[in-house]
């Protein structure tokens, strides 16, 4: 894969990334509500989530991706449904600061609502498995290339997500009084029942 093939990639990812859709809204949902570092360990399932669809392209799977649509849209409902609870959780939520809860339950159903968000997202399917072979030969890629093209999925992907999240736990913080944390959790659960709902719209 060439220089001017990985660029290209990268161009394209970001744009497909930094576009606002239900995994940045629920990024910055998470941002707003929980902080900056449980969003980062989201993100790394959105990140696992986009490499899993790169694997299946350059494997030749994506036919298979795109026939298994029953399945794709069980992914995409359960990761709807989780969004919304989620939302309804910042709503109900009193106003006072969040308490900080285990560190090893909270990283990996952070990790997997990420992962699961990702591979229930169409633009992400129609990305990898549609849009990607059209500028990218897939069955000439050795596996050096792969492993390129998973260094720049991985990187470009996270570096987006790392941004948004960052900008969302900045607002986060300017919050002091108990009414600004209300407002910032409803907010947040507004966000994140949106960003169901576009999910399951998709």
């Amino acid at each position: 894969m060439t220089a001017a093939g990985l660029l290209a990639l990268a161009a394209a990812l970001f744009v497909m990334s930094a576009t606002p859709g239900p995994a940045i809204m629920a990024v910055l949902a998470r941002g707003m509500a929980h902080g900056l570092r449980p969003t980062l360990v989201f993100g790394l399932g959105i990140v696992a989530g986009d490499l899993c669809y790169l694997g299946f392209a350059m494997g030749g799977l994506g036919v298979v991706a795109r026939e298994l649509g029953w399945l794709f849209a069980v992914i995409r409902w359960a990761g709807a449904a989780y969004l919304v609870w989620m939302g309804l959780c910042c709503l109900l939520r009193p106003p006072a600061r969040p308490v900080a809860v285990s560190a090893a339950p909270c990283r990996s159903r952070n990790f997997l609502s990420g992962l699961a968000l990702t591979l229930g997202n169409p633009k992400v399917i129609g990305f990898y498995c549609g849009f990607l072979p059209a500028f990218v030969d897939l069955s000439a890629l050795t596996p050096t290339d792969g492993l390129l093209a998973a260094c720049v999925v991985g990187v470009v992907v996270y570096a987006v997500v790392v941004a948004y999240a960052w900008l969302a736990a900045g607002g986060r913080r300017l919050f002091s009084s108990g009414r600004a944390w209300r407002n910032a959790n409803r907010t947040a659960g507004a966000v994140m029942i949106g960003a169901g709902a576009a999910v399951a719209a998709e």
